[in-house]
């Protein structure tokens, strides 16, 4: 059930008059977890099991570790939950990479192997619902929150929709202290410039750059390096507005739902070095490797050699954890060499940080070629293409002579033009300090018109099909 679909607007309707007519907390929070588990058997009644599971083994683990001062059985305790929840992620998201690899291993050993490789249809969200289950009994382990006692306080915590299937990924500790007061339904301007925002982005911009994107990645070798280029700063816009304009509509709905949830984007295209980038892009994952898995390997703590590994295997597994694919872990390992090159040259370097304006214009455009580059590799799944790209990004042809290679087909002018509107918008956001924000404190007449406008431009520019969230298949 896509956010921008029919179906979801009766959904939501149906929703907020139900909440609208039931007043006592218990109630709308059972409410709510009814609709999220009916939003998520949208796709597929049968994987609500998979939710269900991990909710129960979570609750029951993070009580009976609550009570436990026994140090070996807590331990033993958190084992079960991480066998249990990493045990569904390994089995439906990467059980096929592993038989796939494991048979062309055996090809090129010279043996040809009798079994078949299953298809295992991957469930949605299964990435960032089990995160957020694993954060909780390994903050219980840690002694850093105690166990709800509310078997469906902490239902609603691992289910809630908005957020379910595509983040932010939201911890216990800022989730579960919010059901404790009364839940209120609530809508401001703000709120409502912010659930514009990430429509804008994904059906706007996202939807309509894809198009270009598409075809040109479908066949790199057949383009010259100016169109390589177009394409790569196209996905890395799409992939930004797809993403964070998820990320935005389900704030926004968890606002209106009376829930506040963390933020997940902060102008990551501003960023001037690696650990600025990941400290704005989706920022509740890279704050989870940092928290669960960078510092639980010892962090900075054990010399440079030791913190230089834990960061490239973080960023691994940052990588894998987008995808049963290789160019994931190749993404991953691209990142983590920037972090370790970064690390190595600000731990020679004694000086203090340039704030020149050209120094930080310099630092931010050599930091976001290094992070197309890394789309690139993000974007391609099969190495030979992915190579051809990346070799017409790097050494650029200067072939110009764009004319008669079906440009009209792709979109090329408006795409153009509505990367050069989103370029303009980031600006003038990096400025106002995100701007719905800015349009929060407008006059009402003046938002009015607004979102009049934008039901103009939605009008001409809304996409002829529905494109799901890219990050629906993490």
């Amino acid at each position: 059930m896509l956010f921008y679909s029919p179906e979801f607007l009766i959904f939501s309707i149906a929703l907020l008059g139900l909440l609208g007519v039931v007043h006592r907390d218990e109630p709308r929070k059972l409410i709510l977890l009814l609709a999220s588990y009916l939003f998520y058997m949208w796709w597929n009644p049968a994987f609500i099991l998979l939710i269900i599971f991990s909710t129960v083994v979570d609750y029951i683990v993070g009580g009976r570790m609550a009570d436990e001062e026994n140090q070996t059985r807590r331990r033993a305790l958190l084992i079960i939950s991480m066998c249990s929840n990493l045990g569904l992620l390994f089995f439906f998201k990467y059980f096929g990479l592993f038989t796939d690899s494991l048979l062309g291993l055996m090809r090129m050993l010279g043996s040809e192997p009798s079994w078949v490789t299953l298809n295992i249809t991957l469930p949605v969200g299964i990435s960032f619902y089990t995160f957020q289950t694993m954060s909780y009994t390994i903050d219980i382990y840690r002694r850093k929150i105690p166990a709800t006692r509310s078997p469906l306080d902490f239902a609603l915590f691992v289910a809630f929709f908005p957020q379910l299937v595509a983040g932010p990924i939201v911890r216990a500790s800022v989730f579960l202290p919010q059901l404790t007061r009364k839940v209120a339904l609530r809508c401001d301007q703000e709120t409502v410039f912010l659930l514009l925002r990430g429509f804008a982005k994904k059906v706007l911009v996202a939807d309509n750059i894809g198009v270009m994107v598409d075809a040109v990645f479908a066949a790199p070798d057949a383009w010259p390096s100016i169109i390589i280029w177009i394409a790569t700063i196209g996905f890395a816009i799409q992939i930004y507005c797809d993403f964070s304009g998820y990320s935005d509509i389900a704030i926004a709905i968890a606002r209106i739902l009376g829930f506040d949830l963390p933020r997940n984007f902060d102008h990551p295209y501003i960023a001037r070095n690696p650990s600025d980038f990941w400290q704005r892009w989706h920022i509740s994952l890279s704050s989870w490797l940092r928290d669960y898995l960078y510092i639980s390997l010892g962090g900075n703590r054990n010399g440079p050699l030791q913190t230089y590994r834990n960061l490239m295997l973080t960023m691994l597994l940052g990588g894998l954890w987008h995808g049963a694919s290789w160019n994931f872990v190749l993404w991953g390992f691209l990142h983590g060499a920037i972090l370790v090159g970064h690390r190595l040259y600000t731990r020679g370097n004694t000086r203090e940080v340039n704030t020149h304006p050209l120094v930080t214009m310099l630092s931010v455009m050599a930091m976001q070629y290094c992070v197309l580059i890394t789309w690139i590799s993000f974007r391609l799944t099969d190495f030979d293409s992915m190579l051809v790209a990346m070799k017409k990004f790097v050494l650029f042809d200067f072939d110009f002579s764009i004319a008669g290679i079906g440009l009209g087909n792709l979109s090329l002018f408006s795409t153009l033009l509505i990367m050069l509107a989103f370029v303009m918008l980031q600006a003038f956001s990096v400025r106002v300090g995100h701007i719905h924000y800015y349009l929060g404190r407008i006059s009402t007449p003046s938002a009015l018109a607004l979102c009049a406008l934008f039901g103009f431009v939605a009008f001409f520019f809304w996409p002829l099909s529905q494109a799901p969230f890219i990050y629906f298949q993490f």
